[in-house]
């Protein structure tokens, strides 16, 4: 299996472990305090939320692909701002889920599209696995985002769009380019797979271990060594990532990804069997694309390139990243560094994204090439 791949995947099988799901009583989660019935809770954040503009956008549909329904989720205040396309990582963990914690701003400056990808998010509910595990492979969840693509060409009525990878996205978000140059403003990556991250990761994790004295995480480490290697069982991917986390690097500040799994849980387009249904859909979809390959990385694009990284990552690796971009040729590139951001840099620093966002991607919206 290509190296990238196996980056990525061990970032999709340490987002895999979700906590447990809230308890509920009576269509209530549990809480300190009076309890609001999440249908009531997410209506309510579904009218703060509201497009209220004239001339703005709001939709959220099925659009078939390849035989499938894959769900769409698009929004924006004026019909007239660039469009970007969002393409979810894990795999199989959709980001429609939790826009509604932190796409608000990017709305006022833009048109953001998320699709749920094939059995996952939305999807997973109807989903017939059976049927769609010969299909779930990288290669066609490419053809996948190309598809996506021209419907929100065709439904938005634009040429060009701005097509954002996150994590495991970036790969997918990366060979969609090379394939359709012509429909694509920029490129925009966050949380970058690089290709070398796993080795990088282990010889981080054991600095940061060795420094802060921390007994614990040495000992497991050890357990696992050598690492890398080829067939090593997931049990050790998922250790690194609990200790990537543990040291800031996964949401800066905080320990676990409890929080991030949690937002689902108040998503407006989400029912909540599909919140729970999920949970499932997306071990089925790691465990299903391992060693299903994957493109070379590429170096060299036709677009202008801006990928965005928190200094602090380690599910993507930051130092592995930057080296990455540095050997990449583009007609414009940048690599931009949140300093106090990790792998979920528009939840951790989402003034500063929003600011990259306007100073270094809408304008290659509105540039000549």
């Amino acid at each position: 299996m290509p190296t990238s791949l196996v980056v990525a995947l061990a970032l999709a099988l340490a987002l895999v472990v979700w906590p447990p799901a809230p308890t509920f009583a009576q269509g209530t989660p549990s809480a300190v305090g009076p309890t609001i019935p999440r249908d009531s809770l997410v209506a309510r954040l579904a009218d703060l939320r509201r497009i209220h503009t004239p001339d703005g956008i709001e939709l959220l549909e099925p659009v078939r692909v390849d035989g499938t329904m894959q769900w769409v989720n698009v929004r924006g205040k004026h019909r007239d701002n660039p469009v970007i396309v969002m393409i979810h990582g894990g795999p199989g963990t959709p980001t429609l889920s939790s826009a509604w914690a932190y796409q608000a701003p990017w709305e006022d400056f833009f048109t953001v599209v998320h699709y749920d990808q094939r059995g996952v998010g939305k999807n997973a509910v109807s989903a017939d696995r059976d049927a769609l595990a010969p299909t779930l492979t990288f290669d066609r969840l490419v053809l996948d985002a190309e598809a996506m693509v021209a419907w929100v060409r065709e439904r938005l009525g634009v040429e060009k769009v701005i097509v954002m990878g996150y994590s495991y996205g970036t790969m997918l978000g990366m060979a969609l380019v090379q394939r359709r140059p012509e429909w694509v403003h920029a490129y925009v990556g966050v949380g970058q797979v690089s290709g070398s991250g796993d080795d990088y990761l282990y010889r981080k994790l054991r600095a940061l271990a060795t420094e802060s004295g921390n007994r614990d995480a040495l000992r497991e480490l050890d357990s696992i060594a050598p690492y890398p290697r080829p067939g090593a069982p997931v049990s050790s991917v998922l250790l690194t990532r609990k200790w990537a986390r543990h040291f800031n690097g996964g949401w800066y500040g905080k320990p676990t990804f409890d929080l991030l799994f949690s937002l689902p849980e108040w998503a407006p387009e989400y029912t909540a069997a599909e919140v729970a249904e999920q949970r499932a859909a997306t071990q089925w979809t790691t465990r299903t694309l391992v060693g299903r390959g994957a493109a070379p990385l590429p170096t060299t694009f036709a677009v202008p390139v801006v990928i965005v990284q928190g200094k602090h990552d380690l599910h993507t690796p930051y130092e592995p990243a930057r080296d990455y971009v540095d050997r990449i040729t583009a007609p414009r590139k940048r690599f931009v560094t949140l300093d106090w951001s990790a792998h979920v840099p528009f939840l951790e620093e989402p003034g500063r994204f929003l600011q990259v966002l306007l100073d270094e991607v809408r304008p290659l919206a509105f540039v000549p090439r």
